[in-house]
């Protein structure tokens, strides 16, 4: 049982003066002699502005998730949960001389030591909105309340991994539909542990957004999230003593790199060493399915369930993404920018909503406009590890297929949930980070690699946390056949998903599309002057066009929506 997982209640609201300030907590961060004091902990000076998100006046009600380093263990992490609400000023009744606006902006705020946000933030929507309809700020017993019922509710839970509400408002239904096969090449960039910016406003779908990304990978809400917010400023980064090797970044000829890195032509090299080089005489228990090869949909799904109903901790996951500096921060305020630029921040995932991110110089690698379903990738060298090869194109195809189908069966598959639904996307993105896992401890020259991109491993390889991983114990991965699941013949439909990726991910092929969907409307102009034959042809084409870049039509089968509460 977790003992008080709930640390204060706060209210966070919006001076005209001092700015964003804690104007209440209980218990009180302090103790004084009146017992209520609000002063911020200097490790927690951030929190008012991470509670009450830039731009919040635009919004009558948002939400924001954060976190913040523990005051009492460097390696925990403090969960904040924050439900903002914007009301007029003539609906307060007890009104105080600072309140000088028209409308009044607080937040109240949980700092929790489980990352259960949806679970914690369903509750605090309903205890926010009676505070406010209070109409009367002075009236704390709410809070306090709040703070002995939250702690009654969440110190029963004996493991968090097993409890049903820790993917609440996490939707990855609609992560897949709306970032499509772009999913997976986010998937993949956060084991690079990069400079990631996620932007959207309003906050809670930018945050969903980011932590349903993460729970993808298995295990990482509930056990990888400890080191997060954790970082000692100021401090130079040594070199790592803990590698058991030496990786060495291949030199791949940038002539065959265009801005949509469709083509990656050379290996990388690496050294292996002969202690992780698999042994010979393991015997796999867990034996690929040879009808893989003909791409067949059964033998696909019953690989996929196999791998994901192996115990992922005994195989060394999760990942320890965020550690040794690198960061995690679902919604980043405009100040916590001089955490991100100290130059012991190797890496960070962050949401933020103010513009000012965006034109922060070098401060992203990688930006992702959620309202657009778009990835930003400037970094040539980044772009070629996030290549995605033919059979990652499979898989994300194969998610997509499952996901967006309006009309499919209700099949429920034992381990994994219903087709289609959140539980069984998790699980095909566990058995993906298996597969991987496993075909990386291939040594040099073995044509498995070529199936993940051969460039994204050996960046990979250097990262802290593969390191970190190769270093435990993960014997139980050996059970695996080490290769893709989604390995096999090429195909037509190869070539046409491959298109299909290059134009609506390349920055040339996005102008191509548009190119053609102007000519389109050029050429139906014309035909009403020229005759019927122009457009005869114009229809031809354009049902070339479409059957070329398109797998599917799945846009007019199910409309992509706009993202509420991911």
């Amino acid at each position: 049982m977790t003992e008080n997982p709930i640390l204060h209640v706060l209210v966070v609201g919006f001076h005209h003066k001092k700015g964003c300030q804690v104007e209440y907590a209980y218990p009180p961060f302090i103790e004084d002699t009146t017992g209520v004091s609000a002063e911020c902990p200097a490790a927690w000076k951030h929190l008012p502005y991470l509670a009450l998100p830039d731009g919040s006046h635009n919004f009558d009600e948002d939400t924001a998730y954060f976190h913040l380093p523990s005051q009492q263990d460097p390696n925990e992490t403090i969960y904040g949960i924050s439900c903002y609400r914007q009301i007029p000023l003539e609906k307060i009744i007890n009104r105080t001389p600072d309140m000088t606006r028209s409308t009044i902006q607080k937040s109240v705020c949980v700092l929790s030591t489980l990352p259960l946000y949806g679970h914690i933030q369903v509750k605090m929507s309903l205890i926010t909105h009676a505070y406010f309809e209070e109409g009367d700020f002075s009236k704390i017993s709410l809070l306090h309340d709040t703070y002995h019922h939250l702690n009654a509710c969440l110190s029963s839970i004996d493991n968090i991994s097993t409890s049903p509400h820790l993917f609440v408002g996490l939707s990855a239904v609609e992560l897949v539909t709306r970032f499509r096969h772009k999913v997976l090449l986010l998937f993949k960039l956060m084991l690079l542990e990069s400079k990631v910016l996620f932007f959207y406003s309003p906050v809670r779908p930018l945050c969903s957004t980011i932590l349903t990304l993460l729970s993808l990978h298995p295990g990482l809400i509930e056990n990888g999230l400890n080191k997060s917010a954790n970082v000692n400023l100021n401090s130079a980064i040594q070199p790592s003593t803990e590698n058991k090797r030496e990786v060495i970044v291949s030199n791949i000829n940038p002539e065959t790199e265009d801005d949509d890195h469709s083509i990656v032509s050379q290996k990388s090299n690496e050294v292996v060493d002969e202690d992780i080089v698999p042994n010979s005489s393991f015997v796999s228990n867990i034996p690929r399915d040879p009808s893989i090869d003909s791409l067949d949909e059964a033998a696909m799904q019953y690989n996929m369930i196999s791998i994901a109903q192996i115990n992922s901790e005994d195989c060394g996951v999760p990942m320890s993404i965020f550690d040794n500096g690198n960061l995690c921060q679902p919604y980043s305020c405009l100040s916590y920018m001089d955490i991100l630029t100290d130059p012991s921040v190797r890496g960070y995932v962050i949401g933020a909503s103010n513009i000012l991110f965006k034109q922060k110089k070098n401060l992203a690698d990688v930006i992702v406009e959620i309202d657009e379903g778009k990835v930003e990738i400037e970094n040539i060298e980044l772009k070629r590890h996030l290549h995605l090869t033919t059979e990652d194109l499979r898989f994300a195809d194969y998610l997509v297929r499952h996901v967006v189908q309006p009309e499919k069966e209700d099949v429920f598959l034992d381990g994994v949930g219903w087709e289609g639904g959140d539980e069984w996307i998790r699980a095909q993105f566990k058995a993906y980070l298996l597969s991987l896992l496993r075909t990386s401890l291939l040594s040099e020259g073995a044509p498995e690699l070529n199936h993940f991109n051969p460039a994204f491993i050996s960046a990979w390889q250097q990262t802290k946390n593969y390191q970190i991983w190769l270093n435990q114990e993960h014997q139980a991965i050996m059970a695996l056949e080490p290769c893709h699941p989604f390995a096999g013949q090429l195909s037509v439909a190869d070539m046409r998903l491959r298109i299909s990726h290059t134009m609506q991910s390349s920055r040339s092929g996005r102008k191509l599309n548009q190119a053609v969907q102007n000519t389109s409307r050029a050429v139906a102009s014309t035909g009403k002057v020229v005759g019927g034959a122009i457009s005869q042809a114009r229809g031809a084409v354009t049902n070339w066009w479409s059957s070329l870049t398109t797998t599917q039509d799945l846009e007019d089968q199910k409309n992509t929506p706009v993202i509420q509460d991911v």
